[in-house]
């Protein structure tokens, strides 16, 4: 009887352990989700990848297109990555126009992190505003940017393939999706509506860096007091931002500075200077080095081995723009070749999409990789234009090139 009532004892604490064992372990699942939850909310809007801040800048930019279209000046556009971002200067650009005489009205819809594939999607609300409006874009320029075409650019886009496409996509081509994948349409809307936006992969993304943090690469690395000095100039700089704009709006896309940046014009002798000695901790040969090699790891950008999807809707892109524009203008931006260098492999396949491109759009793309108006000091790391250095010179280009236009 005692041996029975023991065993009885005994498997009910057994049950109760395992009881407790398994709400631990459904209470430790529930808080891993909300946390990754949180965690992939304050990533999107570090990125401003949401719709209140490469999405906050979409979003402000589609908010500025009504005010766009009825803008009285020729309208000036020029489309693409974060290299169009951080190289042209619309605000320049007019300026230097009005000038000579030539009133236009030019916006920069450069955007970070967003291949051709959500381009394509964004161009296509731009030029449906035109056609409502019945206007046309005098100048439309279009950057084609080699590395965001490639396979590995591709597959790094995967876990935010389908978030990113619910924010950029209206009901409408959400259902053409549908109709061709029911299961995938399905998804989407239950990512849009039920999960504001964030798709499962996505969270199983951000808790695998969670538990398995990437390496480091940071390869090369900087003597401490340069990295000090680093800091302490970006520190400054952003006091002087503060200081000489005490009324500036908080925004990713500014229709006041129409998408692009500060201008010299408007910064002091100091805040210039203290630039100069900023690019000089910061565009050393060790951060270069760095991002050379973060370059190669998350764009192949010098063997360059291209995802025919995305050359596809790069042309869609050309193609959206041609049905709005008296001028449409295809050009791969500066590169800084002291730093990055595709092998001829490489060279021959961008030779073989280059013409795939020009066939299907039957314009002729503007090689600007290599002009000798742009050297390697104007860069702030392998890829953008620094600002008041590269900026400056390739937007004085780009008048150059385009006045006679107007």
């Amino acid at each position: 009887m005692s041996l029975s009532i023991s065993n009885s004892n005994h498997q009910g604490r057994v049950a109760m352990t395992s009881q407790k064992l398994y709400g631990k372990s459904i209470l430790v699942i529930g808080l891993c989700m909300a946390f990754a939850l949180v965690g992939i909310h304050l990533i999107l809007h570090g990125m401003g990848a949401n719709t209140q801040g490469a999405i906050a800048r979409v979003t402000e930019s589609r908010a500025a297109l009504p005010q766009i279209v009825k803008e009285p000046n020729d309208v000036v556009m020029f489309f693409g990555s974060s290299m169009t971002r951080a190289g042209f200067s619309p605000r320049k650009f007019d300026a230097d126009l009005a000038q000579r005489g030539k009133q236009v009205k030019s916006f920069n819809f450069g955007f970070g992190g967003l291949n051709p594939y959500f381009q394509d999607f964004l161009s296509r609300p731009i030029a449906d505003e035109f056609v409502k409006e019945d206007r046309k874009i005098k100048l439309t320029m279009i950057e084609f940017n080699p590395f965001q075409t490639t396979q590995t650019r591709w597959s790094r886009a995967t876990p935010v393939l389908d978030s990113f496409l619910t924010l950029l996509a209206n009901d409408q081509e959400l259902m053409v999706i549908a109709k061709n994948d029911l299961t995938r349409g399905v998804r989407l809307f239950n990512i849009k509506y039920l999960r504001g936006n964030i798709s499962a992969e996505m969270i199983t993304s951000f808790l695998g860096r969670e538990m398995f943090p990437p390496k480091s690469h940071q390869t090369f690395k900087d003597d401490d007091e340069t990295i000090a000095q680093r800091r302490r100039l970006g520190r400054l700089l952003g006091e002087k931002f503060v200081e000489e704009y005490p009324n500036y709006k908080d925004a990713e896309w500014s229709y006041e500075w129409q998408g692009g940046g500060t201008i010299p014009q408007e910064r002091s002798a100091e805040t210039l200077a203290i630039f100069n000695d900023y690019y000089h901790v910061t565009q050393t040969d060790n951060e270069m080095k760095n991002d050379r090699l973060s370059r190669i790891r998350s764009a192949d950008i010098e063997q360059l081995h291209f995802q025919p999807l995305l050359v596809t809707h790069f042309i869609n892109i050309v193609k959206n723009f041609q049905r709005v524009s008296e001028n449409v203008e295809v050009i791969m931006l500066p590169k800084n070749s002291k730093w990055i260098k595709t092998t001829p492999e490489a060279e021959k396949r961008l030779a073989e999409v280059i013409a795939q491109i020009e066939q299907a759009t039957g314009i002729k793309m503007k090689n600007h990789q290599n002009i000798p108006q742009i050297t390697p000091q104007m860069y702030r790391d392998t890829t953008h234009l620094s600002r008041y250095r590269g900026d400056i010179a390739y937007t004085d280009y780009l008048i150059e090139q385009y006045q006679s236009l107007f």
